[in-house]
């Protein structure tokens, strides 16, 4: 369970670089980080930043960061990949996983699901799995309501380093 925790905390920090999630003129922020959401009727991302970068594994990074939920979350499914292209080569999947998103949101906001339209506020520490290898990963995180809607998607190229 411990190994999960470490990729949630990982994927809060993709999350929470975006400054936009949704309805942004510019979809990128900094050059790699991409909204691939379908919709912005759900939620958007505010005043999101992560340190230390590049990440390194065995050392913590520090996020913070504020959601504005636009329509009542009642339930949803969290869908996170991280893929690394070995040699160029060849792509393996470190993670295709699903999570259950309320316990997501608990996790990072203290708030249980039906988490109501407001602004929620997280800030936080993550430590970077030693299980990662050094280089270049591809991330992507899909979040889900009961209906099978989009509530929101971000998607990452991420360097990760060995601690030296």
């Amino acid at each position: 369970m411990g190994r999960l925790v470490e990729y949630i905390l990982l994927l809060l920090s993709v999350v929470l670089v975006v400054s936009t999630l949704t309805g942004s003129a510019n979809n990128y922020y900094n050059g790699s980080f991409k909204d691939c959401s379908v919709s912005e009727k759900f939620a958007e991302l505010i005043n999101g930043s992560i340190t230390t970068n590049p990440l390194i594994c065995g050392k913590a990074y520090y996020y913070q960061g504020s959601l504005n939920i636009k329509k009542t979350i009642q339930w949803g499914i969290l869908h996170f990949t991280l893929t690394h292209p070995f040699k160029n080569y060849a792509n393996i999947t470190f993670m295709d996983e699903k999570f259950n998103l309320c316990d997501y949101i608990y996790d990072l906001f203290k708030v249980y699901c039906p988490m109501q339209p407001g602004t929620y506020h997280t800030d936080a520490v993550g430590l970077i799995p030693s299980i990662l290898w050094p280089g270049r990963y591809y991330a992507k995180a899909a979040m889900y309501n009961k209906e099978g809607e989009e509530i929101m998607c971000i998607s990452t190229e991420l360097t990760v380093k060995k601690l030296e």
